[in-house]
C-alpha cells in the first residue's frame, strides 16, 4: 500500500509542479500584457488583474502541496527536539492524525460549498468556485503526504515495540 501511496504522491507533485509552473508563465505573460496596454497604448486590459489574482491563488495552494509532498515544509521543532524519541514518535503521529482531520473537513467542505458558488467574477466572466477549487486540489496531495507519513510512522513504532518484545 505504501508503494502505491508514494507512486500516486510522485505522479501528483509532478502534475502539481507542472502546473505551478505553466500558471506562472500565464502569470507573467498577463502581467506583461497589462503592462504594455497600460503604457504604451493607454488602453488597459480589464481582465489583468482579476486574471493574475486567480493565477496567484492556484499557483500559492500548488506550490503548497508540491512543498508538503517533497518534505519541505517549514517545520518549528524547538519543543519536540527536547522530548525523547519515543515521544516524538507519538507527537508526530497524533499530528500526523490532526492533520489528516483537518485536511478532510477541508475536503468534505469543499466538495460540499464549491458547487454552489456559480455566480461569476467580474471581468472574467468565470465561475467563482475556480478560485476555491485551489483549496480543495492542494488539499488533496496534502491529506495523502499525511496518510503515507502517519502509516511510515505507525510502522516504524510496530517495528520498534516488536523489537522491544522479542528476546
Amino acid at each position: 500500500m505504501l508503494k502505491i501511496l508514494n507512486r500516486i504522491i510522485k505522479v501528483g507533485d509532478r502534475i502539481y509542479a507542472s502546473l505551478a509552473v505553466v500558471l506562472l508563465a500565464v502569470l507573467v505573460i498577463s502581467v506583461s500584457a497589462g503592462i504594455t496596454a497600460r503604457y504604451f497604448f493607454n488602453s488597459p486590459f480589464d481582465w489583468t488583474e482579476e486574471l493574475v489574482t486567480l493565477l496567484f491563488i492556484w499557483i500559492s495552494f500548488l506550490s503548497a502541496a508540491v512543498a508538503a509532498a517533497r518534505h519541505k515544509l517549514v517545520i518549528v521543532d524547538f519543543f519536540i527536539a527536547k522530548i525523547p524519541p519515543s515521544g516524538q514518535a507519538i507527537i508526530g503521529v497524533m499530528s500526523d492524525i490532526l492533520s489528516m482531520v483537518f485536511l478532510a473537513m477541508i475536503i468534505i467542505g469543499s466538495v460540499i460549498l464549491i458547487p454552489q458558488m456559480v455566480h461569476p467574477s467580474v471581468a472574467l466572466n468565470i465561475p467563482k468556485s475556480i478560485y476555491y477549487l485551489a483549496v480543495f486540489v492542494s488539499s488533496i496531495l496534502i491529506f495523502l503526504v499525511q496518510l503515507e507519513s502517519l502509516l511510515l510512522r505507525l510502522g516504524a513504532l510496530l517495528r520498534k515495540n516488536k523489537q522491544e518484545v522479542s528476546p
